[in-house]
């Protein structure tokens, strides 16, 4: 087992950008370590993931993978991120960036993009999913899988912008899953669901400038429509600037979003 005592820090000028709680990446002590300059265990994620027991702990460091990711049924795995922004999945147009077809994994602390259909591909169950960048994929951000099954996950401080079709799809409204303290914007739909949502827990986010904001969905009143306000959306940079509507207003004190 390797020990990495790994603090990411996303600090940046408050002239610009407003962060009172900054985006904080702590590594946690992990059993494989991925590196794309030889430091690790691994230089692939993919490997590392074929690698690894169930119940162990991935820790992916800062660069830019380019390749499709999947957790198969035989996996329940945390991979955690040096940090949105900084460890970043590109799917060079595969059809899903991160597939998770097992149960009970722990993602956090990635850009995840590039997918011709879906940022996140969710067919298993009890997932939760946090601090994640989720951006430029052709379809969804995130798809729950409609071809049988109850999948589900937990969606948490992640922001979800530049897809085409939607930002979140679920079309079982499962309960056991949520989207919570997340920015949704400027996809071609927000969250989307079916049977008015079912139990799906849709709660303190802020969904904007995506078609239909909260489709076919019992959402409460925590969630509001408002720009979030990106740094320079139009450069990739999805950071909040100080006037965000998003600072600081997460019911957990947080940001809503990943960063």
């Amino acid at each position: 087992m390797r020990t990495v005592n790994l603090l990411v820090l996303a600090l940046a000028a408050c002239a610009i950008v407003g962060c009172p709680k900054p985006a904080t990446v702590s590594a946690p002590v992990a059993d494989i370590v991925v590196a794309l300059d030889g430091s690790g265990d691994h230089s692939s994620i993919q490997s590392a993931i074929g690698a690894a027991r169930a119940g162990d702990v991935i820790y992916v460091k800062a660069g830019i993978y380019r390749e499709a990711l999947s957790v198969g049924e035989d996996k329940r795995v945390r991979l955690v991120g040096a940090g949105p922004g900084a460890a970043v999945v590109d799917a060079g147009d595969e059809y899903a960036a991160l597939t998770l077809a097992g149960n009970d994994c722990h993602i956090e602390g990635f850009t995840i993009r590039g997918a011709s259909s879906h940022g996140i591909y969710v067919k298993g169950a009890g997932h939760q999913v946090r601090r994640c960048l989720v951006v430029e994929n052709g379809d969804r951000g995130v798809y729950f899988s409609s071809f049988g099954g109850r999948p589900s996950a937990r969606i948490e401080h992640c922001t979800v912008a530049d897809n085409g079709v939607s930002g979140v799809y679920i079309p079982n409204g499962n309960p056991e899953s949520a989207v919570s303290y997340c920015i949704i914007a400027f996809n071609g739909r927000g969250i989307v669901s079916d049977d008015d949502g079912g139990g799906l827990e849709v709660e303190h986010n802020c969904v904007f400038e995506s078609g239909s904001a909260l489709s076919d969905i019992k959402a409460g009143r925590t969630n509001m429509e408002k720009d979030p306000r990106f740094v320079a959306r139009e450069e990739g940079d999805y950071r909040l600037h100080k006037a965000s509507p998003c600072i600081g207003t997460a019911k957990d004190g947080m940001n809503l979003g990943c960063f």
